[in-house]
């Protein structure tokens, strides 16, 4: 024998109220004139647990796997969910592990550059000190050789000078007899 629980007693009785006012409108309109809206809504009731009655009955097992179903894709999706936020978790880490070592790699780079650079400027500067050295000594060079230029060219500019004095002056101060003298002197240091 099946027992009816408390809430199948309620149902049972609100079922048997319903179908009774159904069937019988007559026994719902005998106490009072205005018994349309309360049978209306009592209609609306009856069907709504008629409706209801039927899903649970025929619909409760195909809902149910509807459920399992709908229960399982979205258990499947929250794994995909996960392993795509583990993936991406990993390639953050990937990705700021990446930028630590570019910037270490930047860092060092930029050393070596700077390093690179100091070596390049001190070897220009002991190139250009060279090249000062050099142009210096040439220059000094070049001043000696017009110096030395300069007193040859000055040397011959008094020699000039001076026998042109010496032209001028000398034919009045040498006399036959000095001529003389100046011949024989000639004469005799060839002959030694």
């Amino acid at each position: 024998m099946k027992v009816i629980g408390p809430a199948g007693a309620a149902g049972a009785t609100t079922l048997f109220v319903g179908l009774s006012m159904l069937f019988f409108p007559q026994s719902a309109m005998a106490a009072d004139s205005d018994w349309r809206p309360v049978y209306d809504v009592a209609m609306r009731w009856i069907n709504f647990i008629i409706l209801v009655a039927v899903i649970v009955k025929y619909g409760r097992e195909p809902i149910k796997d509807f459920l399992r179903l709908q229960k399982g894709d979205v258990v499947s999706q929250i794994d995909a969910l996960d392993k795509e936020k583990v993936r991406i978790l990993g390639e953050i880490k990937a990705a700021k592990r990446q930028g630590v070592e570019n910037q270490a790699r930047f860092k060092e780079l930029k050393d070596r550059l700077i390093a690179q650079g100091e070596t390049r400027k001190k070897q220009f500067i002991a190139q250009a000190k060279r090249q000062s050295a050099i142009m210096l000594e040439e220059t000094r060079r070049k001043m000696a050789n017009r110096i030395v230029q300069e007193k040859a060219s000055l040397k011959m500019e008094l020699l000039d000078f001076a026998m042109d004095q010496a032209l001028e002056r000398l034919p009045e101060l040498i006399t036959d007899r000095d001529s003389r003298r100046f011949l024989d002197d000639y004469m005799r240091s060839l002959q030694s």
